[in-house]
């Protein structure tokens, strides 16, 4: 996988599209030291309840949660913005510049009608990233090796901090994986040496780890 992927250093197997994506938070998160993360209205990351957010009366409104039984607490660091909107994302940059860890992105977005994005979104997502230090994940459960061979970052020339994927890498099987950049990674390892680093079974059995990606 991470010879097919070029911006994947490390790669930790996980069960699902979804277990992908709210992984992929928890090390942005840890390695920026920040809380806050950036999506956009319409896109689809799971159902992690920091993901279950729409925006409140503008794009720079704290999230609202969209499905019950998400607590506010939960939804408040997640700040929506509009797709292919950059003027937006830096809106929310700029009014909590030194609190967002990173923007999650659906590369073409597939739960609005597969909306491609403009020349200039994900290129200038990235500068934004660069920009104001958070970390750009990009979401290729729908687009990864379908776009293209390396995802829909290779097709559109932009190299995500952290890639999510799913099911496709398990020829059918329930499985998931997101991986990126070595030093992000390693900001998910826990302080002390851990006995059992992939705690569920289900994520090491063997016929999940031999089936074709």
């Amino acid at each position: 996988m991470t010879e097919l992927v070029p911006t994947m250093d490390m790669v930790r197997m996980v069960n699902s599209g979804t277990e992908a994506t709210m992984s992929a938070i928890r090390p942005a998160r840890g390695f920026t030291g920040r809380d806050k993360i950036i999506k956009f209205e319409g896109c689809y990351h799971g159902h992690a309840d920091c993901l279950l957010v729409k925006a409140g009366s503008g794009a720079l409104t704290l999230g609202q949660p969209n499905s019950p039984g998400v607590p506010a607490d939960f939804a408040k660091h997640t700040l929506t913005c509009t797709y292919n909107d950059l003027a937006s994302v830096r809106a929310a940059f700029e009014q909590y510049p030194q609190e967002i860890a990173c923007i999650i992105v659906e590369p073409v977005a597939g739960n609005m009608n597969c909306i491609p994005p403009q020349p200039e979104f994900l290129p200038g997502l990235r500068a934004l990233c660069d920009e104001f230090g958070a970390l750009l994940i990009i979401d290729e459960v729908m687009t990864g090796f379908r776009v293209a061979l390396a995802g829909a970052q290779a097709y559109y020339g932009v190299e995500p901090d952290l890639t999510c994927l799913g099911k496709i890498i398990g020829g059918g099987m329930p499985v998931g994986a997101f991986g990126g950049r070595r030093e992000v990674m390693d900001a998910r390892r826990p302080p002390v040496r851990s006995i059992r680093r992939a705690p569920s079974p289900a994520t090491r059995s063997p016929w999940r780890l031999a089936s074709p990606a």
